[in-house]
Protein backbone atom coordinates (compact mmCIF):
# COMPACT_ATOMS: atom_id res chain seq x y z
CA UNK A 1 0.00 0.00 0.00
CA UNK A 2 1.10 3.57 -0.53
CA UNK A 3 2.61 5.10 2.57
CA UNK A 4 5.70 7.15 3.36
CA UNK A 5 8.97 7.41 1.50
CA UNK A 6 12.69 8.03 1.60
CA UNK A 7 13.87 11.60 1.07
CA UNK A 8 14.63 12.91 -2.40
CA UNK A 9 18.26 13.34 -3.48
CA UNK A 10 17.92 17.08 -3.63
CA UNK A 11 15.73 19.61 -1.83
CA UNK A 12 12.26 20.02 -3.23
CA UNK A 13 12.03 23.10 -5.40
CA UNK A 14 9.27 25.62 -4.94
CA UNK A 15 6.37 25.35 -7.35
CA UNK A 16 5.77 28.04 -9.94
CA UNK A 17 3.30 30.72 -9.04
CA UNK A 18 -0.26 29.53 -9.43
CA UNK A 19 0.46 25.82 -9.01
CA UNK A 20 1.31 25.26 -5.30
CA UNK A 21 -0.86 28.16 -4.26
CA UNK A 22 -4.27 29.18 -5.47
CA UNK A 23 -5.21 32.60 -6.79
CA UNK A 24 -6.06 33.65 -3.27
CA UNK A 25 -2.59 32.64 -2.04
CA UNK A 26 -3.76 29.58 -0.08
CA UNK A 27 -1.28 26.68 -0.15
CA UNK A 28 -2.56 23.39 -1.51
CA UNK A 29 -1.46 19.96 -0.22
CA UNK A 30 1.17 18.00 -2.15
CA UNK A 31 0.10 14.37 -1.93
CA UNK A 32 3.39 13.18 -3.43
CA UNK A 33 5.35 14.59 -0.48
CA UNK A 34 5.53 13.81 3.21
CA UNK A 35 7.22 15.82 5.98
CA UNK A 36 9.22 14.35 8.85
CA UNK A 37 7.47 15.06 12.16
CA UNK A 38 10.78 15.49 14.01
CA UNK A 39 12.94 17.66 11.74
CA UNK A 40 10.47 18.85 9.04
CA UNK A 41 12.54 17.41 6.18
CA UNK A 42 10.51 16.94 2.99
CA UNK A 43 10.38 13.46 1.43
CA UNK A 44 8.89 11.88 -1.64
CA UNK A 45 6.13 9.37 -1.03
CA UNK A 46 6.69 5.82 -2.23
CA UNK A 47 5.00 2.47 -1.78
CA UNK A 48 6.22 0.35 1.13
CA UNK A 49 5.78 -3.37 1.34
CA UNK A 50 4.51 -4.97 4.51
CA UNK A 51 7.12 -4.76 7.26
CA UNK A 52 9.28 -2.15 5.49
CA UNK A 53 10.13 0.99 7.43
CA UNK A 54 10.95 4.38 5.89
CA UNK A 55 13.30 6.59 7.90
CA UNK A 56 14.36 10.20 7.55
CA UNK A 57 17.90 10.54 6.20
CA UNK A 58 18.39 13.75 8.16
CA UNK A 59 17.42 12.60 11.70
CA UNK A 60 16.71 8.86 11.21
CA UNK A 61 13.22 9.26 12.63
CA UNK A 62 10.60 6.76 11.51
CA UNK A 63 8.46 8.16 8.71
CA UNK A 64 6.16 5.19 8.38
CA UNK A 65 5.81 1.45 8.17
CA UNK A 66 4.30 -0.70 5.46
CA UNK A 67 1.18 -2.43 6.79
CA UNK A 68 -2.02 -4.04 5.58
CA UNK A 69 -4.43 -2.28 7.94
CA UNK A 70 -6.96 -0.23 6.00
CA UNK A 71 -8.67 2.89 7.32
CA UNK A 72 -11.72 0.76 8.05
CA UNK A 73 -9.47 -1.61 10.00
CA UNK A 74 -8.06 1.30 12.00
CA UNK A 75 -11.61 2.34 12.85
CA UNK A 76 -12.44 -1.19 14.01
CA UNK A 77 -9.31 -1.23 16.19
CA UNK A 78 -10.25 2.14 17.70
CA UNK A 79 -13.81 0.99 18.51
CA UNK A 80 -12.49 -2.21 20.08
CA UNK A 81 -9.93 -0.18 22.06
CA UNK A 82 -12.73 2.03 23.45
CA UNK A 83 -14.69 -1.05 24.51
CA UNK A 84 -11.71 -2.65 26.27
CA UNK A 85 -10.82 0.70 27.88
CA UNK A 86 -14.30 0.93 29.43
CA UNK A 87 -14.13 -2.67 30.64
CA UNK A 88 -10.63 -2.17 32.03
CA UNK A 89 -11.72 0.81 34.10
CA UNK A 90 -14.99 -0.65 35.37
CA UNK A 91 -13.97 -4.21 36.18
CA UNK A 92 -11.57 -5.28 38.95
CA UNK A 93 -7.89 -5.49 38.07
CA UNK A 94 -7.02 -8.12 40.67
CA UNK A 95 -8.64 -10.07 43.48
CA UNK A 96 -6.61 -10.47 46.67
CA UNK A 97 -7.27 -13.20 49.22
CA UNK A 98 -5.42 -13.15 52.55
CA UNK A 99 -6.41 -15.34 55.50
CA UNK A 100 -9.91 -15.80 54.19
CA UNK A 101 -10.47 -12.10 53.50
CA UNK A 102 -11.10 -11.29 49.85
CA UNK A 103 -10.84 -7.82 48.32
CA UNK A 104 -11.06 -6.51 44.79
CA UNK A 105 -9.63 -3.32 43.36
CA UNK A 106 -10.25 -1.40 40.16
CA UNK A 107 -7.80 0.91 38.43
CA UNK A 108 -9.48 3.97 39.95
CA UNK A 109 -9.32 2.38 43.39
CA UNK A 110 -5.64 1.54 42.97
CA UNK A 111 -4.84 5.12 41.93
CA UNK A 112 -6.84 6.50 44.85
CA UNK A 113 -5.07 4.17 47.27
CA UNK A 114 -1.71 5.25 45.88
CA UNK A 115 -2.66 8.88 46.51
CA UNK A 116 -3.82 8.12 50.07
CA UNK A 117 -0.55 6.35 50.91
CA UNK A 118 1.42 9.55 50.30
CA UNK A 119 2.46 9.05 46.66
CA UNK A 120 0.56 11.83 44.83
CA UNK A 121 3.03 12.12 41.94
CA UNK A 122 2.85 8.38 41.23
CA UNK A 123 -0.95 8.55 41.31
CA UNK A 124 -1.01 11.53 38.92
CA UNK A 125 1.41 9.88 36.49
CA UNK A 126 -0.54 6.61 36.57
CA UNK A 127 -3.86 8.34 35.95
CA UNK A 128 -2.38 10.42 33.11
CA UNK A 129 -0.50 7.68 31.24
CA UNK A 130 -2.90 4.79 31.88
CA UNK A 131 -6.25 6.61 31.80
CA UNK A 132 -6.31 10.17 30.47
CA UNK A 133 -3.91 10.00 27.52
CA UNK A 134 -5.14 6.61 26.23
CA UNK A 135 -8.75 7.83 26.42
CA UNK A 136 -7.94 11.08 24.57
CA UNK A 137 -5.99 9.08 21.98
CA UNK A 138 -8.92 6.73 21.34
CA UNK A 139 -11.47 9.56 21.20
CA UNK A 140 -9.35 11.57 18.76
CA UNK A 141 -8.86 8.48 16.59
CA UNK A 142 -12.61 7.98 16.43
CA UNK A 143 -13.21 11.69 15.79
CA UNK A 144 -10.88 11.56 12.79
CA UNK A 145 -11.62 8.07 11.46
CA UNK A 146 -15.42 8.07 11.53
CA UNK A 147 -15.76 10.99 9.08
CA UNK A 148 -12.84 9.81 6.91
CA UNK A 149 -14.42 6.37 6.49
CA UNK A 150 -17.71 8.09 5.63
CA UNK A 151 -15.90 10.11 2.95
CA UNK A 152 -15.78 13.61 4.41
CA UNK A 153 -13.24 15.72 6.29
CA UNK A 154 -13.98 16.40 9.98
CA UNK A 155 -13.94 19.95 11.28
CA UNK A 156 -10.62 20.82 12.92
CA UNK A 157 -8.85 17.93 11.18
CA UNK A 158 -5.37 19.47 11.35
CA UNK A 159 -5.45 20.45 15.08
CA UNK A 160 -6.93 17.06 15.91
CA UNK A 161 -4.11 15.28 14.09
CA UNK A 162 -1.45 17.36 15.86
CA UNK A 163 -3.07 16.65 19.22
CA UNK A 164 -3.30 12.95 18.32
CA UNK A 165 0.44 12.83 17.62
CA UNK A 166 1.14 14.47 20.99
CA UNK A 167 -1.05 12.20 23.13
CA UNK A 168 0.23 9.09 21.32
CA UNK A 169 3.71 9.84 22.67
CA UNK A 170 2.39 9.94 26.25
CA UNK A 171 0.02 7.00 26.17
CA UNK A 172 1.93 4.34 28.10
CA UNK A 173 -0.53 1.53 28.70
CA UNK A 174 2.21 -1.02 28.11
CA UNK A 175 4.26 0.48 30.96
CA UNK A 176 1.24 0.22 33.25
CA UNK A 177 0.73 -3.41 32.23
CA UNK A 178 4.36 -4.25 32.95
CA UNK A 179 4.15 -2.60 36.38
CA UNK A 180 0.90 -4.41 37.18
CA UNK A 181 2.36 -7.80 36.25
CA UNK A 182 5.47 -7.16 38.34
CA UNK A 183 3.29 -6.15 41.33
CA UNK A 184 1.19 -9.31 40.95
CA UNK A 185 4.25 -11.56 40.85
CA UNK A 186 5.76 -9.90 43.91
CA UNK A 187 2.48 -10.17 45.83
CA UNK A 188 2.04 -13.90 45.30
CA UNK A 189 4.29 -14.65 48.27
CA UNK A 190 2.09 -12.59 50.61
CA UNK A 191 -1.42 -13.36 49.40
CA UNK A 192 -3.39 -15.23 46.79
CA UNK A 193 -3.64 -12.93 43.77
CA UNK A 194 -6.05 -13.59 40.89
CA UNK A 195 -5.99 -11.38 37.78
CA UNK A 196 -9.35 -9.75 37.14
CA UNK A 197 -11.30 -8.95 34.00
CA UNK A 198 -9.97 -5.40 34.06
CA UNK A 199 -6.36 -6.60 33.77
CA UNK A 200 -7.20 -8.84 30.81
CA UNK A 201 -9.05 -5.94 29.18
CA UNK A 202 -6.00 -3.71 29.58
CA UNK A 203 -3.86 -6.46 28.07
CA UNK A 204 -6.08 -6.47 24.98
CA UNK A 205 -6.06 -2.66 25.00
CA UNK A 206 -2.25 -2.69 24.99
CA UNK A 207 -2.18 -4.88 21.87
CA UNK A 208 -4.78 -2.74 20.09
CA UNK A 209 -3.10 0.58 20.86
CA UNK A 210 0.26 -0.85 19.78
CA UNK A 211 -1.25 -1.94 16.46
CA UNK A 212 -2.92 1.44 15.99
CA UNK A 213 0.30 3.32 16.75
CA UNK A 214 2.34 1.09 14.42
CA UNK A 215 0.00 1.98 11.56
CA UNK A 216 1.14 5.60 11.87
CA UNK A 217 -0.63 8.82 10.90
CA UNK A 218 0.58 9.44 7.36
CA UNK A 219 -2.21 7.38 5.81
CA UNK A 220 -4.74 9.60 7.59
CA UNK A 221 -2.90 12.75 6.51
CA UNK A 222 -2.94 11.58 2.89
CA UNK A 223 -6.61 10.67 2.94
CA UNK A 224 -7.49 13.97 4.57
CA UNK A 225 -5.51 15.84 1.88
CA UNK A 226 -7.32 13.94 -0.85
CA UNK A 227 -10.70 14.80 0.63
CA UNK A 228 -9.65 18.44 1.01
CA UNK A 229 -8.61 18.59 -2.64
CA UNK A 230 -11.82 16.92 -3.75
CA UNK A 231 -13.87 19.41 -1.73
CA UNK A 232 -11.90 22.36 -3.14
CA UNK A 233 -12.29 21.06 -6.70
CA UNK A 234 -16.00 20.56 -6.21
Amino acid sequence: MEYTASPPNKPTQAQPAGSAASAEGVLEPRLALVVCDDCSAVHERITLQRGQVARCLRCNASLGRGHVVSVQGMLAFALAALLFFIIGNLMPLVTLELRGVTSETTLAGAIRQTWNTGQPMVAILASATAVMFPLVMIVLRLYVLLPLVAGWLPRGFVPAMHMLRFVTQWSMVEVFMMGALVAIVRSTGLASVLPGMGLFAYGALTLLLTSITAAGLHTLWKLGSELQQARSAG
